[in-house]
């Protein structure tokens, strides 16, 4: 249960949330040329990180329920790489949660900034799971040069598939509702 639990948050990432600041940022170009609010975009946007986040810490609290997690989560919280732990930690999960404050969740350019800053979280996550793994001498042959893969450049790729899909969702609840639209013109 708590390993599916584990690949669905790890599947949210990978294809979601990674991609999101690409989204985002394609979302500001649109804002800006066309002088459009993005209301529903926006909150799609923000609902997803949030979702994302509340997951987290979901899986931290359920996976210290276990001996092995406890062990490891406990190392890593504490030890010598706390500092890079408790960085990650916040950026991934506690930061989102200021969206949940009206002004600020509305806010398309604070999205984009804590789009970049969990995108920074989830190189400290792997700064310390590699870190505390070698620091303990888990060694393996595993440890390469970092060169871009072909997901990697999926992941961009998918950000700007959302990113597109999130600006026709919003195009389409504009020609439903022309009141949206006529709000969107006077402001």
């Amino acid at each position: 249960m708590i390993e599916t639990f584990t690949e669905f948050l790890k599947f949210v990432s990978d294809y979601l949330i990674k991609g999101m600041s690409v989204s985002i940022l394609l979302m500001i170009i649109v804002k800006l040329i066309f002088k459009n609010k993005l209301d529903l975009s926006t909150k799609i946007v923000k609902w997803i990180i949030l979702v994302y986040s509340f997951g987290v810490l979901l899986n931290t609290v359920l996976l210290y329920a276990f001996p092995i997690e406890k062990y490891a989560f406990l190392e890593r919280a504490t030890g010598p790489y706390a500092w890079a732990y408790w960085l990650m930690f916040s950026l991934n999960a506690m930061l989102p949660f200021v969206l949940l404050y009206h002004k600020p969740g509305r806010n398309l350019y604070l999205l984009f900034t804590i789009s970049l800053l969990m995108n920074i979280g989830w190189l400290f996550e792997s700064f310390v799971v590699h870190a505390s793994g070698l620091h303990r001498n888990f060694i393996t042959a595993d440890y390469n040069p970092y060169l871009p893969n072909e997901f990697e450049l999926r992941v961009i790729l998918s950000g700007f598939l959302l990113g597109i899909m999130l600006l026709v969702v919003e195009t389409i609840a504009g020609n439903i509702n022309p009141e949206m639209r006529k709000t969107n013109q006077m402001q």
